[in-house]
Formats: C-alpha cells, structure tokens, sequence
C-alpha cells in the first residue's frame, strides 16, 4: 500500500524543520525507501520511488576545484541531480542547506515545478541521520503491513484453506461494506517474469497514477496478473486503473476487467473468478471488460461441478473432436456465425470469408457428424451454450 510523500512528511515536518519548496502537487508519490547521495553519477542504481537526501558536499568542491562561484554553477549542479532523479522514478529530494549549498536558486524552484518535482530543504543543524533513520523506520513498518494485508487478500482469493475472516480487523479494510475486484492481464514477458520486479513498478509507477486514496485498494500480483480489492466498490476504480494503464508503456495493451461487488471478504475467490471470466470472454485490450455484461455466461460459470458443464459439451459438440484442429476451428466458426445470424447462408459466407457452397457443406458435415437437425430451435439452443461452455473450459476458468 506504500507510504506517501506527504505522509511522510506530515510525520516528519515539524521535527526535522523540512520546507517544502516546490512540486506540491506531486505529494502522492509513494515512498521505496530514503536514498543518501552526493553523486549524481550513482543515481542510475535507484529502481524508483526513493526519496532522495543529499549535503551538496560534491558541490563544494567542484567550486573549489574549478573556482566558480556565482548561481549559474549552483543551478546546473542541482539541475543534473534532478533530471536524474525524475527520469529514474524518484518520489523527491531533501537538500541539506547551510554548509555547503547556503539556499536554492529560484531557478531550481522554478524548474522542479515545472517537472511536478517535490524538492523540500532541511537545515544544517538537523542530522541527515536521524530524518534517514526515522523515515526509514516508517517505511520498514509499513512494508511489514503491507505484506501482511496482500498475504491476508492473497489467502482469501487463492488458499481458502488458510484463510481467516477475523483478520480483517488487522486491515483498513476493517470497515468495508462490500467489496469488488480489478483485474490487469499483462504481456507475459514483462520484465522477464520478475515477480519482485513486477511488484515494485506495479506499487511505484502504475499505482502512482491513480487518483484514488491508497486505503481504498489493495493490489498483488498472480500469474500475469495485477488484482486489485477494492474497499466500498468504488465505480470509479476501474476507470482509473484503465486510464493508468493506458498511459503506461508497459500496460498500455493489457486487458482489464471488473467483477460484480461482494458484501463480505469470504466472497473473494467467487470475485477474482467473475472478473476472470470477463477477461477470458471478451479479451478486448480497449474497454474495460465488465462481468454484469456476460448474459448467460454468469449462469454457467458459477455451476460448481464442472464436470457437468464438460459432459455437456461433449455431448452436444464432442465429435467434432475427430478433424484436425485446423478444419475443425473453420467447422466451429461457421457454427457460431451459423447460429448468429439466424442461419443466414449468404451472411455467413461474407462474415467467414468463405464460399457459399463451402458454408453448405461444414453445416451439412456438422449435421452428419453429430447426429442432428440444425433447423430445430432446441437443438440450435443445446448448440450454442456448448459453443459457450467451449470459452469456459479453454479458458480454464
């Protein structure tokens, strides 16, 4: 869930005299850690969300070195810090003043508003060690209730078995009065199936994005997937995380979608496979898939003896299992175009691409194969739930 900036500060403000300069509006900005550096040429190593410290101790003896000393110097030195903090994810920077770098150019507060760049100041006689150490502790604790909550919500979806309700008390989530889910399916590759990877980018860039208040949601990741619990099913989460994405290189293509809501916790597995099923059925990359939109498929899915829903589709379309894969996908694509259109032949052939008499013949060959009259109305109905049953078992769900 990750602390914010302006958490952080409202904890650390008084105490350790902080001024905040500029980048206000970029307060939201979660927290990874406290990062210490007086070496702009180190920053490449941070992997987003630090927030930085720094003496300005390399600024000092540049001066001295080169025996410049007028703003300009001062505006360039910061200005490289800053590029390279904005351009590798950092949540904002604390510069120590008094000893080596007296005050902040106007300048530089101008440009870090430009970049939406929080940039506090800290004065001398406050120990860079002690703000470290007491921010540090803060994000330490929260990281420890943070596990603890994903850990409690991945136990509730995923080991029902381990699960226990009660805990929810330990959580913000203590006062929920229902509950929904968000699911993002990304590209399998991302980041080289790095799971740690995919989290931290996930808690410090995608999540950055949302305009939503961090105690609202919680997010984990499952098999290729980001899940988000969503505190009150708030309406509007959806929507926020399918503008995130959509402005993120690396989730600008992944599919999303949106289960019904739950009055209890219990009920989170029954969430994460609604949402599951809306991301199997439609798998539409620009629009958020919703499970209220799924018609019978809401009927089918939820039948607990699956063994049932594979009978029947063997039943009704197994022998279609004898062609090839190739022939038999043309055969089940004219099927369901056949039984769409109302068995349309001419409509069928320009939808499927193929000629007249070649439509004739695959629903003439399905009416051989499996023993039946296509132009009975049960039998078009038994056919087309099998045709639905075939999206629920090939996708698993």
């Amino acid at each position: 869930m990750a602390l914010s900036l302006h958490t952080i500060i409202n904890f650390v403000e008084t105490p350790f005299k902080l001024k905040l300069l500029a980048g206000r509006e970029s307060l939201k900005n979660k927290v990874s850690w406290i990062y210490y550096t007086e070496d702009a040429s180190t920053i490449e190593f941070i992997r987003g969300g630090e927030l930085a410290v720094t003496l300005g101790i390399n600024f000092e003896r540049q001066k001295d070195n080169l025996n410049i000393n007028d703003e300009n110097h001062l505006y360039n030195f910061l200005k490289e810090y800053i590029d390279a903090f904005v351009e590798h994810g950092a949540s904002g920077l604390i510069i120590n003043t008094g000893k080596y770098i007296k005050e902040i150019p106007q300048s530089i507060i101008d440009y870090c508003n430009e970049k939406k760049f929080p940039l506090l100041t800290m004065p001398w006689e406050v120990h860079t060690i002690d703000l470290m150490q007491e921010v540090g502790n803060m994000i330490s604790s929260d990281n420890q209730n943070t596990d603890t909550i994903e850990k409690y919500f991945y136990r509730a979806i995923f080991e029902k078995e381990k699960f226990d309700p009660a805990q929810i008390e330990n959580t913000p989530f203590y006062d929920a009065k229902s509950f929904s889910m968000v699911i993002v399916k990304f590209n399998a590759d991302l980041f080289n199936h790095d799971v740690r990877k995919i989290k931290r980018y996930v808690q410090y860039s995608l999540n950055q994005r949302l305009n939503v208040d961090q105690n609202q949601y919680c997010s984990l990741v499952h098999k290729q997937k980001i899940v988000y619990i969503i505190k009150d099913s708030d309406k509007n989460f959806p929507d926020e995380v399918f503008t995130a994405c959509k402005a993120d290189r690396n989730f600008k293509d992944a599919m999303i979608s949106v289960s019904d809501n739950a009055a209890t916790v219990e009920e989170l597995d029954s969430l994460y496979k609604h949402a599951s099923v809306a991301l199997e059925i439609n798998s539409d990359s620009e629009k958020i898939n919703r499970y209220e939109d799924l018609g019978i498929y809401k009927i089918l899915v939820d039948v607990k003896d699956k063994k049932i829903l594979t009978r029947f589709y063997d039943d009704t379309l197994g022998k279609l299992n004898q062609m090839e894969q190739s022939k038999r996908e043309d055969f089940m694509r004219t099927l369901e175009i056949y039984l769409k259109t109302g068995g349309n032949i001419l409509q069928i052939a320009k939808l499927s691409n193929a000629h007249r008499n070649t439509v004739l013949y695959r629903i003439n060959k399905i009416e051989e194969l499996l023993g039946i009259d296509i132009s009975d109305g049960e039998v078009r109905t038994a056919l087309q739930v099998a045709l639905y049953l075939k999206k629920i078992i090939s996708g698993g769900i």
